[in-house]
């Protein structure tokens, strides 16, 4: 707590003052006196006491205004005793000569000086301490009404009970979801109003101790049980029970979240991948397999049909590799959204994955210049074998995207600086991507300028590189074109 000097000072230095008066006054009145003598020696044991006190409340902690209190009582007694002992010598004591009764009343005022400092330092101290006390309680008033307003304004169920189970507090939102009166809750047993996990369709049939969060320290835990209603009504709940002191007792602390939501939301996700995986399973067969027949059927009929043919054969053709392409880019996004497996990151060869795609996308596009140019690293980066979809969708797109008849893609990879990552460009010299689409054109549906693609594959290759923990971005090419960059983080040796 922070207290004002000030007071203090001026107190110390008028006790202090009143002090070395009494000195000054003494030091004149016994003249050649003995110092020894009891009489003489008396009020200068009392001034010594007043300059004690002085220095004292110069050094201590009291508020400057309680302190002022001190020299004021000082000076008070000093008054009071000292008109009593003028009294005295010279009403009472009429005869005595003119030093012994300056010596008398230099007595009473040293007396009720002392008894003055003591009075007011006294005070000072227990006022100090009322005061600490009063700031306190206040103190603990605004703590309590704030963990009170927090009490009430959590919007999940907040249950207290004791050791025996037995509710002795609730917020508002329990009452509201429960449907009962905070009254009502307050009395009852934790067992009317959760119970067991098995208690409710929407969750396994499980006991709660199988539940129970494995992290959980020795005084908290977090199980999935249901809440009763007043009602009848059950709802899964999740809850965080902890273990607090209230009102000086040991109590539990029972915090439910509904979860209801959550667990709506979990079934419509596994409707959700259920039918993703069944979208998989057509494109990976039923129209990969039949456009893997028409394109079969097409190379066939090279033969058969004349110069003028032979363009829309070739039409045909390219089509139904985009088709294959394009059922191959939504199997590996069906993978990656709700797929069969986790597909788990692992350590893949960079140089292998890349190569073996360039040679795949050269054979592809005959019509098309497809490089490799210098060294790739032979390092390893953290991915899996969805990688080769990466490469593939980009080179897909940089030739299917360009605006030339022979188009030209050039792929390069190194290492950056600190050696922690691979960094691969991919440049061709098609129209180039708008600066304005350069932060879109990897989102979901986006298309690039003047194609007629879906999309898929440049998401697909956000999505995958995002879960490597790489990054990918565009740059402009020169003199035209655009190169992407994809920058993959290495596997750990």
């Amino acid at each position: 707590m922070r207290v004002s000097s000030h007071g203090r000072l001026v107190g110390a230095a008028v006790v202090g003052g009143l002090g070395l008066a009494l000195v000054a006054v003494w030091a004149v009145q016994v003249g050649d006196r003995s110092l020894l003598s009891p009489v003489a020696v008396a009020p200068l044991g009392l001034a010594v006491l007043l300059i004690a006190a002085a220095v004292w409340l110069g050094r201590s902690e009291l508020d400057g205004r309680v302190a002022l209190r001190v020299p004021l009582l000082t000076a008070v007694g000093m008054l009071v005793f000292g008109s009593f002992g003028v009294f005295v010598a010279f009403d009472l004591l009429p005869m005595a000569p003119a030093p012994r009764s300056a010596l008398v009343v230099l007595h009473f005022v040293s007396v009720g000086g002392a008894v003055g400092v003591v009075v007011g330092l006294f005070t000072a101290r227990q006022a100090t301490t009322i005061r600490a006390l009063r700031a306190r309680e206040a103190e603990l008033r605004r703590s309590r009404d704030e963990y009170q307003d927090l009490f009430d304004g959590v919007g999940d169920t907040v249950l207290v009970h004791d050791t025996r189970g037995v509710v002795i507090a609730a917020n508002p939102t329990a009452s509201d979801r429960l449907g009962y009166d905070a009254d009502e809750l307050v009395g009852r047993r934790i067992g009317d109003v959760e119970g067991p996990v098995h208690d409710v369709e929407d969750v396994d049939d499980t006991d709660v101790d199988d539940v129970v969060d494995t992290d959980a320290t020795h005084d908290r835990i977090v199980y999935e049980a249901v809440h009763a209603t007043a009602d009848g009504e059950t709802a899964p709940v999740e809850v965080s029970a902890s273990l607090i002191q209230y009102r000086g007792a040991p109590a539990v602390l029972s915090v439910a979240r509904d979860v209801g939501r959550r667990r709506a939301s979990e079934r419509e996700l596994a409707r959700t991948r259920d039918q993703l995986q069944a979208l998989n399973r057509v494109l990976r067969h039923d129209i990969r397999n039949d456009m893997q027949i028409v394109l079969g059927l097409g190379r066939l009929l090279d033969d058969h049909v004349d110069e003028e043919g032979r363009e829309y054969l070739r039409t045909i053709l390219d089509t139904g590799e985009h088709v294959v392409e394009l059922t191959r880019s939504s199997r590996d996004l069906a993978r990656t959204v709700a797929g069969e497996t986790e597909l788990p990151l692992e350590s893949v060869s960079l140089a292998e994955t890349l190569q073996a795609e360039v040679d795949r996308r050269r054979e592809a596009f005959g019509h098309a210049t497809i490089s490799l140019r210098g060294d790739v690293p032979d390092v390893n980066v953290h991915a899996n074998d969805l990688l080769a979809s990466v490469f593939r969708n980009l080179l897909n797109n940089a030739v299917q995207h360009s605006d030339r008849d022979e188009p030209t893609v050039e792929v390069t990879a190194d290492m950056t600086r600190g050696g922690h990552t691979a960094i691969v460009r991919i440049a061709d010299n098609g129209p180039g991507v708008h600066p304005e689409r350069k932060d879109v054109v990897f989102g979901k549906g986006e298309k690039g300028i003047d194609s007629e693609g879906t999309g898929l594959g440049l998401y697909l290759v956000q999505s995958l590189v995002d879960r490597y923990g790489g990054d990918v971005w565009i740059e402009d090419n020169e003199p035209r074109g655009t190169v992407v960059v994809v920058e993959l983080p290495l596997a750990e040796e």
